[in-house]
């Protein structure tokens, strides 16, 4: 557990490092203006779902993640180094993109291991996640202030190689470190019987591939799950117009000092680490779905009543409301995906990564335009907005209580031939809304057509993402 802490805890001081100050690399270093800005983060989006899709049904395959861990802490340290000695922009932008991608692959591997390193201890999957989880938090508490230390006193080079030292210790660790976990049998999936009424491959022995096949199905995306993505782009989207939005609501709407939008963030973080761990220990007792949609309850309540709070008071007290929210959706959806997706652990949190990154290019196309349209402080009424959808799909989900779990679909070869049940039925003899929907042509061809189009926003996002980009200019120093 120790060992793994670390490496979480390195590769979270790495991204904490690299967030805030990349854009102002590219600014102050490079030159590049609001578009080329716009540009690299785009490149940077497609190149990570790309790479995460792969990585995730790769190492699914491998059987050992820690092989991953290694490979992808390299790239990191490469990236590293690249931006901290490289200043041409079409080398970054292409080859330092690529790195990047790579190098971002860690996040879904080392949590992959933490949900099949608590089952084979028989640990309780959901409390020891959001452990693991909560320490990534906590490196974003000192990470942020201590990057833009280094970065002001020292320049981005040194900031670059420190990120290059923290992926060669995750890399380290990660391939070394850990204990070897082997990974968790998934149950095969029925195939339907062919024309004839019999198998034509019974009494064949299976071949390696169709047994690799058995054990590692499609990930597949029933009903539940899409419902589930949805709402993980709006929760993601608002995490990121709130990070963008707010230094500038503060100090150009309000006029208060700069350092209360760290005071503001310092105390959401603190709030988040505790909360984060709580909800672990009663997520599975009350239902993660109904954590979920409380957390987004009080994420409509805080953006409702941010833009009427005009005192450093009333701001820092809603940080700790925002600190609850927070922690709680930005975990425990994780550990859903991976539940509900019927792939391995590595290819489903890759599609959550996949999905928060879409969320992150949206968020700043959506807070540029919204900023320019209604001011700093409407971007805070469409952040309610979001989550008010939020809450309605993840109020669907809750209220359709006979949605089919991953495992329930799964059948051994001897039952798939068995006569098929009727549709349960929920109380007052209603069939339920999520079998019936389920039921459905579309819905099925849904479920088939595995993760959804992501590309297709990413290519309106660079011209998009150029509105919010020109605000740039005044942010607070």
């Amino acid at each position: 557990m120790v060992p793994l802490a670390g490496a979480i805890g390195a590769y979270g001081l790495m991204m904490a490092f690299q967030g805030p100050t990349m854009s102002l690399l590219l600014a102050d270093d490079d030159h590049a203006g609001p578009f080329l800005i716009g540009l690299f983060y785009v490149a940077r989006g497609v190149a990570s779902i790309v790479v995460s899709q792969g990585t995730g049904r790769l190492s699914d395959r491998l059987g050992d993640r820690r092989v991953m861990l290694g490979l992808s802490g390299a790239a990191g340290v490469a990236a590293g180094l690249c931006f901290a000695f490289v200043r041409d922009y079409t080398v970054l932008v292409t080859a330092g993109v690529a790195l990047l991608s790579i190098g971002m692959v860690p996040f879904s591997q080392l949590f992959a291991y933490a949900s099949e390193y608590a089952t084979a201890r028989g640990r309780a999957v959901t409390a020891f996640t959001m452990v693991m989880r909560s320490v990534f938090s906590a490196s974003w508490v000192v990470g942020p202030p201590l990057g833009l230390f280094i970065a002001a006193r020292y320049g981005f080079g040194p900031l670059y190689v420190a990120t290059a030292g923290l992926s060669l210790a995750t890399a380290l660790i990660g391939r070394w470190g850990l204990r070897h976990v082997p990974a968790p049998r998934r149950p095969a999936v029925a195939r339907p019987p062919s024309g004839t009424g019999h198998d034509r491959s019974a009494g064949q022995p299976a071949s390696p591939v169709a047994s690799r096949r058995r054990r590692l199905p499609r990930l597949a995306i029933p009903l539940p799950l899409w419902l589930l993505l949805g709402a993980i782009l709006a929760m993601g989207m608002v995490n990121q117009m709130y990070a963008i939005d707010i230094p500038l609501y503060v100090t150009g709407d309000l006029h208060l000092p700069a350092q209360l939008v760290g005071w503001m963030a310092g105390l959401t973080a603190a709030v988040e680490v505790p909360v984060m761990i709580a909800a672990g220990r009663v997520a599975d007792r009350l239902g993660k779905d109904r954590v979920l949609l409380a957390a987004m309850v009080v994420a409509t309540a805080v953006f409702c009543l941010l833009p009427l709070a005009t005192s450093a008071t009333a701001l820092l007290g809603l940080m700790v409301a925002n600190g609850a929210w927070q922690a709680v959706a930005l975990s425990i959806p994780m550990i859903m995906v991976q539940e509900e997706g019927q792939g391995g652990a590595g290819a489903a949190l890759s599609l959550y990564n996949s999905a928060f990154t879409i969320s992150i290019l949206l968020a700043g196309a959506i807070t540029g335009l919204t900023a320019s349209a209604v001011g700093y402080g409407g971007v805070l009424w469409a952040c309610a907005g979001l989550t008010m959808l939020a809450v309605v799909v993840l109020a669907a989900r809750v209220l359709a209580p006979a949605r089919s779990a991953p495992d329930a679909q799964a059948v051994a070869p001897a039952q798939a031939a068995a006569p098929t049940a009727p549709p349960a039925r929920a109380p007052g003899g209603r069939a339920s809304l999520a079998r019936h929907l389920a039921d459905r042509p579309w819905a099925r061809r849904l479920a088939r057509a595995g993760p959804p189009p992501y590309f297709l926003a990413l290519f309106a996002t660079p011209f998009l993402q150029d509105g919010f980009l020109a605000l740039l200019p005044v942010m607070p120093g």
